[in-house]
């Protein structure tokens, strides 16, 4: 920001001065406004409520910088440190850059509203003075956000990975989708990741504190992997950065903890994809049926989709499995746990047979009495389609 930023002709440079100084009255009254706002426009405001920067005082310096800078030109220096500092804060506080911009930008709104009434009640005259005014003021709202931006963006990266708290609220603004690619390289450093490495989100039923959930050290050194985590509910998410392991191993090594489930998301190339990578690692967590179970997207997207509708899943599960309905539990889990085990042996009578400790003619015989009471052949493609996607949003039904 600089003086070339405002009108440089007296009769504007007086206008903007002397209104500003009338409105130096209201300040209180222009907080108030702010604060509705942000209520109303921006959701996620409410989550920094507690914070002293914003309360009716924290608002008032902000339209008090504004205010002094009409003021007083030679001020911007001022302002462009109370910018900075700021940005350096609330970057520590973990607000979002996106939201914090949009505080100034509703701070500035209220701000030039406010001039352009004053100068209609009181200098009506000087209103086509205001039209000339209106670009230069969208300047100081461009360079507003860019000295905020840039000041959250070097905090970031200034010693973050040393600081658990400050790390997770980087993780978590990477994992809901609310930093930029700038903001995305920050982080990277911050995080004390590359920014464009290869990541696996994994979503976990419970956290590491209960079951041991698997750090660093459960990967070979040497590979380049890395294993970030974050609380959500009752749960947590894993970020792993893979380095040349497949999402396969982690899934080996969640499945070997005791009374875990998880969905793990596929690969995906860079931070920037770990809020798509976090949506399907929630989607496969509800296809496990049981504790130790590990739902691998890719492996599951049948099961992930029938499980994604509730309703749609259990009026699925209801058309092609009716019939079983009237068995006893025992017999009726022996059909279903021998087609799903069938399944997983890539339709091999006598591999599920293996699994399953049982004779090939068994496996043989449960399976054409499956048939007969869905209706479904096996050797049907579709009907096939039709009786796994039922069984899987059984199971998962069960499991919610």
């Amino acid at each position: 920001m600089t003086d070339r930023a405002l009108p440089r002709d007296e009769a504007t440079r007086e206008l903007l001065r002397t209104t500003a100084l009338r409105m130096k009255d209201r300040v209180g009254e222009l907080s108030e406004r702010v604060m509705a706002r942000l209520h109303t426009e921006a959701p996620g405001f409410v989550d920094h409520v507690d914070d002293p920067d914003w309360s009716l005082d924290g608002f008032a310096t902000m339209i008090t910088m504004h205010l002094d800078r009409l003021v007083a030109p030679e001020r911007d220096a001022d302002a462009a440190r109370y910018l900075r500092e700021a940005g350096r804060r609330q970057a520590g506080q973990g607000m979002p850059l996106e939201l914090l911009t949009h505080v100034f930008a509703v701070g500035g709104a209220v701000v030039w509203q406010e001039l352009v009434d004053t100068v209609a009640a009181h200098r009506p005259g000087d209103i086509p003075l205001m039209v000339r005014i209106a670009p230069r003021m969208w300047g100081f709202r461009e360079r507003t956000a860019a000295i905020l931006a840039d000041a959250y963006r070097a905090t970031l990266g200034e010693g973050v990975a040393g600081d658990g708290r400050r790390a997770a609220r980087v993780l978590d603004a990477l994992l809901d989708g609310r930093t930029d690619s700038l903001g995305v390289r920050a982080a990277a450093q911050a995080l004390g990741v590359p920014g464009d490495g290869r990541f696996v989100v994994a979503v976990t039923s419970v956290r590491a504190s209960v079951c041991g959930t698997p750090g660093d050290d459960a990967f070979p050194v040497g590979v380049g992997s890395r294993v970030l985590r974050v609380p959500r509910g009752v749960g947590e998410v894993l970020v792993v950065l893979l380095g040349d392991r497949s999402p396969g191993a982690l899934a080996a090594l969640l499945g070997a903890v005791p009374g875990l489930r998880a969905g793990v998301s596929p690969v995906v190339h860079g931070l920037a994809g770990l809020h798509r990578a976090l949506t399907l690692a929630e989607l496969a967590l509800p296809a496990c049926s049981r504790d130790g179970e590990v739902a691998l997207w890719e492996e599951r997207m049948p099961a992930v989709v029938a499980a994604a509708d509730r309703q749609l899943a259990d009026e699925l599960a209801e058309r092609v499995l009716g019939p079983l309905r009237g068995l006893p539990d025992e017999e009726r889990e022996s059909l279903l746990g021998t087609f799903a085990t069938w399944m997983g042996c890539d339709g091999s009578p006598r591999a599920a047979a293996a699994r399953l400790g049982c004779h090939r003619n068994t496996v043989l015989n449960r399976l054409r009495r499956l048939e007969l009471l869905t209706g479904r052949r096996l050797t049907h493609p579709r009907e096939l389609v039709d009786l796994a996607l039922a069984v899987d949003a059984l199971r998962s039904a069960g499991a919610a």
